[in-house]
């Protein structure tokens, strides 16, 4: 399902938030992100890309392993807060699966 509307509204702030968190303090700066330690999850789902190539208009690809075409996992997701990493019970583990950092975050439940 698309965002709603309100949601959309939302989008220029969560973008900004997320740019200013992913990006390297200058030099001598206190970080704006804590150190943390990295993690792993099991999640037996679906990971959906969302999309919007015009306002207005949203697309959304269920991801794929790319080793067996798998969909719905089991996958061990792993994130280290820079990268997230999916492996899929084939052995595969990939890098290159186009989701960001708040889909997965929005989609597992809590630890």
């Amino acid at each position: 399902m698309p965002p709603t509307e309100a949601g959309e509204s939302l989008l220029p702030d969560l973008i900004a938030l997320f740019t200013t968190l992913a990006a390297a303090s200058p030099p001598g700066a206190v970080p704006v992100t804590p150190s943390v330690e990295p993690w792993q999850v099991r999640y037996t789902g679906r990971f959906r890309r969302h999309g919007r190539p015009a306002p207005g208009v949203w697309t959304a690809e269920t991801i794929r392993c790319p080793g067996c075409g798998r969909t719905a996992g089991p996958w061990a997701v792993s994130c280290d807060w820079r990268l997230i990493t999916l492996g899929c019970p084939c052995g595969v583990v990939t890098r290159e699966h186009g989701l960001a950092f708040s889909e997965v975050c929005l989609l597992l439940p809590d630890t």
